[in-house]
């Protein structure tokens, strides 16, 4: 979602940095009805460990504040390449079993790790606009929990992180004059658009998950991931680049 909002805020002549801003918000806002459903779906299957999500939402919300922290210092463009690579390293994830690094499964067995890692895993949230399924669910396969345990207890806690994220956005943003239909940085019109939209194309998603392999699911996720990251990180270079020999040129940027 970050990427799409951003390329639509800029075209409604939104600046850069506060377009990255509105698009991460309004993607964590987002977030917090998508995870709701289905942390509660994974509840009511019985594949969420309630004392693991209690164990971690502290951690993480604490880490969901320092990323935004972090994010409200970094100037636009890194922000935006952090984002693209991101979903770079997302796509690896979605092809690559990392659970099964025996370096990773010394790592988690540890008393201390799992609160590092969910204060950085809520830090990387935060700044990619994510609800941290996509970190959760390898570690905790790694620390020996079931795959659908895993799952059902990284999409709970994607709630905490959502509404932490959300909070922290529409704190940061209420101050910035914006216009109309705005809660901080959080776009109100795009959140029920992207509302909207799943609530219309989650029975279609539910139907294609359980009729594709799950390989050729992945795989067609991580090639999105890829395109998506890709051209973020090819757009923002080129962004970059023109800005530097326009400076040096002495010429402005259009």
């Amino acid at each position: 979602m970050v990427p799409v909002l951003v390329y639509a805020f800029k075209t409604t002549g939104t600046d850069p940095q506060h377009a990255v801003a509105m698009a991460l918000g309004t993607s964590m806002a987002a977030i917090v009805f998508s995870a709701a459903q289905s942390a509660y779906g994974h509840y009511c299957r019985g594949s969420t460990s309630t004392d693991m999500v209690r164990r971690t939402t502290p951690w993480v919300v604490i880490g969901v504040a320092l990323g935004r922290a972090l994010a409200s210092e970094a100037p636009a463009i890194p922000l935006l390449v952090f984002v693209a690579c991101f979903q770079l390293f997302a796509a690896a994830l979605m092809v690559t079993d990392v659970s099964k690094i025996g370096a990773l499964k010394m790592v988690t067995r540890r008393g201390s790790s799992l609160r590092l890692f969910s204060l950085a895993f809520g830090s990387i949230a935060a700044l990619a606009g994510i609800g941290g399924g996509t970190l959760f669910t390898p570690y905790f396969k790694a620390a020996g929990m079931e795959p659908k345990n895993a799952i059902g207890t990284s999409a709970a806690i994607g709630l905490p992180v959502s509404l932490a994220g959300t909070l922290a956005y529409a704190r940061e943003g209420r101050n910035v004059p914006l216009g109309h239909w705005m809660l901080g940085y959080i776009n109100l019109p795009a959140l029920a658009a992207l509302v909207a939209g799943t609530l219309v194309t989650v029975r279609i998603g539910v139907a294609a998950a359980h009729w594709l392999p799950a390989r050729v699911l992945a795989g067609l996720f991580a090639l999105f991931l890829l395109f998506n990251g890709g051209h973020l990180l090819y757009s923002t270079l080129n962004v970059t680049t023109a800005a530097s020999a326009s400076a040096t040129s002495g010429v402005r940027p259009e």
